[in-house]
């Protein structure tokens, strides 16, 4: 496989954040947090393989492989960064969901053929492809709905402590993150990026 010829097909916001809604529906519903270890391996029959040192070998966390039958994780993230590794697992549901053909047509199938593909994908289109699976990541594991509705309660708590009618929205995000990062399992960075996101949403 040529990887230097490739070309990402382009997926809108909107019809990632469509995709990621419905696949959330269909495995698991409006619950939170999303158990997304769970849909992967129990109900996609995808195997979850761990491998030491992936991120320093191949300069990613996890991998999918072309016939969807394994994810290759980075063990220390799998066994250390439990938020780290679940947002890993939901980015590469996105490529299973999102680049289903493009993926198939890479045939990567092993540990080499992914440090092949690595080597040789240009910067710009590896930059589109992980885009918009982190988009998918980001919208399956913080469901829009159920995000502004904590959004809304956590800031009445704080306003029972706190004047933050001057505090500007991206600031107050910033700030309401870290809490609201702990109930849907993710980072705050995640959900700072979510949370910014929501004026979109809708």
């Amino acid at each position: 496989m040529k990887y230097k010829s490739i070309t990402v097909p382009f997926v809108g916001n909107f019809h990632i954040k469509k995709k990621a809604d419905e696949f959330r529906l269909k495995f698991w519903g409006n619950e939170i947090p999303v158990e997304i270890e769970e849909i992967v391996e129990l109900k996609l029959k995808i195997r979850i393989i761990p491998i030491p040192d992936l991120m320093n070998q191949c300069g990613v966390d996890a991998q999918i492989t072309s016939d969807f039958k394994s994810i290759y994780v980075d063990q220390k993230n799998y066994e250390k960064d439990t938020n780290r590794f679940r947002f890993s697992l939901s980015h590469e549901i996105g490529h299973f969901i999102l680049h289903k053909k493009f993926y198939q047509d890479l045939k990567i199938l092993n540990f080499s053929d992914i440090n092949n593909f690595m080597e040789m994908i240009s910067e710009e289109e590896y930059s589109y492809l992980e885009t918009q699976a982190n988009k998918f990541g980001n919208y399956l594991l913080l469901p829009r709905e159920e995000l502004l509705k904590i959004r809304e309660k956590v800031i009445k708590e704080v306003n029972k402590k706190h004047d933050i009618k001057s505090i500007d929205e991206k600031t107050l995000n910033s700030y309401l993150a870290g809490n609201i990062s702990q109930q849907f399992l993710v980072s705050s960075g995640a959900t700072e990026i979510a949370l910014n996101d929501l004026n979109n949403s809708y």
